[in-house]
C-alpha cells in the first residue's frame, strides 16, 4: 500500500501546491510516531526535484541529514574514498529509506544532530541548478540538541535560502523544534492512522483483527510493519514466556525468555521492541481487566489469558511492572550490560506481581 493511499488527505494537499506552483521554501511535516510522515517527506520530495528513486540517491540536488554521531559526519565529509565504512553505511542507509520508505530506519542512536552536518550543508546548497534542490532533515528536533548550534546556523540559512530550493524538516516531536525554526516553515500535520486504513494494510493478512492490530500498535506504521509477521500463536507464546520467567516457573523458563531476548536485542531490534510493546499491551489488558474495563480486542485467547493471569495474581502492580520494562530499555540504552539489566527486570517483576 502506497503512502498516498494511507494518508490520501494529506497526499492531495501537497498535489495540490504541486499543481498550482504554490512549493514554499521550508516544510516542517509533524504528528504521531508512525503515521508516515517521512515516506510522505520523500515522496513530495521526489515530485518537486522531477527524481525518481533509483537517482534519489546519487543526486546532487538532494540533500539529508539525520540524527548521528560527530564523528560520523566529519568522517563522512573528509573521506574521498567511496569505500570507506563510514560512506558505505550512509549509502545503504539512504537506500534502504528510499526502497522501503514506510519502515523507519535509523543510522544510530544519536539524538543530536551535529553542526558539522549544517556546515556541508551551507558549503554546497548554494550551487546553481535547473531543477529544484531539496534538503530533507528527519528528526529535526535533534537540531535543538544541547547548545542548539545546529538550529542557529540552519535558523540563518532559511533566514536567506538558495534560490529554488525546498527544506523539508520530519519530527514527531514538533514543541522540540526551535519556534524560529518553526516560524520560517509552513507546518503540515500527518494525522494517525485510521482504523480504516489498518484494515486495508492488513487485507492481506487474516490473523489478527483490526481491534486487535490498533490495540498493539497504537496505529504506528513502523509497529505495524513487524506485525505482519507475527500470528496469534506467536503472540501468546510471547506472553507466556514473560509470565513464566517473572514468576519464576522454573529455571528453564527463566533461561529460555533471556536467551531468547538477548537474540532479538541483536539480530533484530524491531522484533525486539514489537515483544516487549506486546507484553506491555498485555500488562494495560491486565489492568483494563483489574478496573473492570470493557475491552474489545478481537483476539479471545489473548483475553482469555488475561483473565486467568489477573484472577491468579490479583494484588499484581501493573505500573510497577511497565516501569520495570522500561527501566530496563533505559539500562540498555545506556549501555549497560543487556543480560544483567534483563534479569535485573526479572527479579523486579516478580516481585511485583505479589
Amino acid at each position: 500500500m502506497e503512502i498516498k493511499d494511507i494518508q490520501s488527505g494529506v497526499s492531495k494537499l501537497l498535489g495540490s501546491a504541486i499543481n498550482e506552483k504554490r512549493i514554499s521554501n521550508a516544510y516542517i511535516f509533524y504528528g504521531t510516531s508512525g503515521s508516515g510522515k517521512e515516506a510522505l517527506a520523500l515522496e513530495f520530495a521526489k515530485e518537486i526535484s522531477s527524481t525518481d528513486s533509483e537517482k534519489f540517491i546519487s543526486s546532487d540536488n538532494i540533500f539529508f541529514i539525520i540524527p548521528a554521531k560527530k564523528d560520523f559526519y566529519e568522517k563522512l565529509f573528509k573521506s574521498k574514498s567511496f569505500d570507506s565504512d563510514e560512506y558505505k553505511n550512509w549509502k545503504q542507509f539512504l537506500s534502504n529509506k528510499i526502497h522501503n520508505p514506510l519502515q523507519k530506519k535509523i543510522l544510530s542512536h544519536s539524538n543530536n544532530i551535529p553542526v558539522e552536518a549544517i556546515k556541508n550543508l551551507k558549503e554546497k546548497i548554494y550551487f546553481k541548478s535547473n531543477n529544484r534542490k531539496v534538503v530533507l532533515i528527519f528528526n529535526s528536533e535533534a537540531l535543538s540538541h544541547g547548545s542548539a548550534e545546529s538550529a542557529n546556523m540552519l535558523l540563518k540559512i532559511l533566514e536567506e535560502p538558495p534560490k529554488n530550493t525546498t527544506f523539508i524538516l520530519v519530527t514527531d516531536l514538533i514543541d522540540q523544534v526551535t519556534p524560529t525554526i518553526k516560524s520560517r516553515c509552513q507546518t503540515i500535520y500527518v494525522p494517525r492512522l485510521t482504523s480504516e486504513v489498518i484494515s486495508s494494510i492488513f487485507s492481506s493478512n487474516k490473523s489478527f483483527s483490526t481491534d486487535f492490530i490498533s490495540f498493539i500498535t497504537d496505529n504506528n506504521l513502523n509497529t505495524i510493519d513487524s506485525l505482519m509477521l507475527w500470528n496469534e500463536s506467536k503472540v501468546l507464546e510471547c506472553i507466556k514466556n514473560y509470565m513464566n520467567a517473572i514468576r519464576y516457573k522454573n529455571a528453564d523458563s527463566i533461561s529460555n525468555f533471556t536467551n531468547s531476548t538477548l537474540n532479538l536485542y541483536s539480530s533484530s531490534k524491531s522484533e525486539f521492541n514489537l515483544s516487549f510493546r506486546v507484553i506491555k499491551k498485555f500488562i494495560k489488558l491486565l489492568s483494563m481487566k483489574n478496573k473492570s474495563i470493557d475491552s474489545k480486542i478481537g483476539f479471545n485467547e489473548f483475553e482469555e489469558l488475561a483473565c486467568i493471569v489477573s484472577s491468579k495474581f490479583i494484588n499484581m502492580n501493573h505500573t510497577e511492572l511497565v516501569k520495570n520494562i522500561e527501566d530496563f530499555y533505559l539500562g540498555i540504552d545506556a549501555n549497560a550490560n543487556p543480560q544483567s539489566s534483563l534479569m535485573n527486570m526479572i527479579i523486579k517483576s516478580n516481585k511485583a506481581l505479589n
